[in-house]
């Protein structure tokens, strides 16, 4: 992956436009138009979990308390907008280890998704999340320098935001706060289904989690 310049200024108003990519690189931007299919095809399922060759979940978990907001001691939260659609981080590492690996996670789970994978294929708020990256309804840009890094997620529609948001409340305050991977985030993923955000795209959804969902 081609290294790029990180942003300057680490405020999050230079992130106009949420986490949990590939290895070794500074940087993933994902900037695709809307997809039209739910790609139920059947095809690289995966295994159900986030953990494989190439996840550093293992390590991320061991570390989840080194991992801090900006500026801050306090846990990395998101910063919404729901007019733009947007979620933002900025994260800062106790090491740049810390950050390159938070860094090489994100891109390992972009291309999970990105090859129609379902990581945590139990969960459907996961497999919610996976149908709206495969299909083009939210891009993904990660920058880092040093031990910090910032990711910003942009979504195309209302309901594909609703997806983004919880997943990164999930991460925010599950993940980082206490290292827990296990937490099964269905009825909100039930709750953002049932919501008229998610109208247009509802039975297909539906349809696809029906094909995908696993058991534990």
């Amino acid at each position: 992956m081609r290294q790029q310049t990180f942003i300057k200024t680490l405020g999050f108003s230079l992130l106009a436009a949420t986490l949990l990519v590939g290895c070794g690189g500074s940087s993933t931007d994902t900037t695709r138009g809307n997809g039209n299919g739910a790609g139920q095809g059947g095809a690289g399922q995966g295994d159900g979990s986030e953990e494989g060759a190439g996840s550093n979940i293992p390590y991320l978990r061991e570390n989840h308390a080194n991992y801090k907001e900006h500026g801050s001691a306090q846990t990395p939260a998101p910063v919404k907008d729901a007019n733009a659609k947007s979620i933002n981080w900025t994260i800062a590492a106790t090491t740049e280890e810390g950050a390159i690996k938070l860094q090489e996670h994100l891109a390992f789970m972009e291309e999970k998704l990105l090859n129609d994978e379902n990581p945590r294929g139990w969960d459907k708020l996961f497999l919610m999340e996976a149908y709206m990256k495969f299909n083009r309804y939210y891009t993904t840009a990660v920058e880092r320098s040093g031990t910090n890094v910032v990711v910003s997620k942009n979504a195309n529609t209302a309901c594909a935001y609703e997806v983004i948001s919880a997943h990164s409340d999930a991460v925010s305050g599950d993940f980082f706060a206490q290292g827990d991977i296990m937490n099964d985030y269905s009825a909100t993923a039930e709750s953002i289904l049932a919501s008229s955000a998610c109208n247009d795209v509802r039975t297909s959804l539906e349809t696809y989690i029906a094909q995908r969902q696993m058991g534990r």
